[in-house]
Formats: structure tokens, C-alpha cells, sequence
């Protein structure tokens, strides 16, 4: 297994949970998400608006972020004591891609 495809498990894995995805979606759009104007600067959110929003404990919040981070999908920045979050689209396109390619070739090795 070569190095480019250990980074997509990584980022499949991290998409596998539910509110994992959840959370991408919320940092796609924060406005329609998040009244707070905090993030508005950066276009990022903090962890403590996610954990309010959600429900989960910050702790739950914080690890499924943390996975996240590890794929790629989403980047970090430290303000002061508060750690804001923001997708990485690169990142996530390159993922989108890939998937698209590599399920199109299982569809083309079925057919055949």
C-alpha cells in the first residue's frame, strides 16, 4: 500500500462517522449554521460553538475533530486560549476525486 492511499483510508475513516460529516457540512457554511459572530473573521469555528451546537460533550467534540485534522480534512488555528476550525478543500476535493475515480474503475472491472 503506498502512501497516497493510506491518506485516503485515513480520510474514509474519519468520513465514516455521521457527525464527522456533519461537521464538515457546518464548516462548509458556518453562517447558516452558527449565529455567533465569532468566527467570522477567520471562517473557522471553535470548538465550543461545535460542542454547543451539537450536544456532545467537548471532549466527544475535540476527538472526532482531532480525526478530522489527522485525514486532512480540516485545518486548525490557534487564537489565544481558543482553537478554530476551517475545511481544507484542497484536501477534500482530492478525496472526492479519488473516490469518484476508484469506484468508477470497480464499476468498469464488474462490467467487463
Amino acid at each position: 500500500m503506498n502512501e497516497q492511499t493510506k491518506d485516503f483510508d485515513t480520510a474514509i475513516r474519519a468520513l465514516a462517522h455521521p457527525f464527522r460529516r456533519k461537521v464538515l457540512q457546518w464548516l462548509a457554511n458556518p453562517d447558516e449554521y452558527f449565529t455567533e459572530a465569532e468566527y467570522a473573521a477567520l471562517r473557522a469555528v471553535s470548538v465550543g460553538m461545535m460542542h454547543a451546537r451539537s450536544g456532545l460533550s467537548q471532549s466527544t467534540v475535540s476527538g472526532h475533530l482531532s480525526q478530522l485534522e489527522r485525514a486532512g480534512l480540516i485545518k486548525a488555528q490557534k487564537v489565544g486560549q481558543w482553537v478554530f476550525f476551517s475545511r481544507n478543500e484542497s484536501a477534500i476535493r482530492e478525496v472526492a476525486e479519488w473516490l469518484c475515480d476508484d469506484i468508477a474503475k470497480i464499476g468498469d472491472r464488474v462490467q467487463t
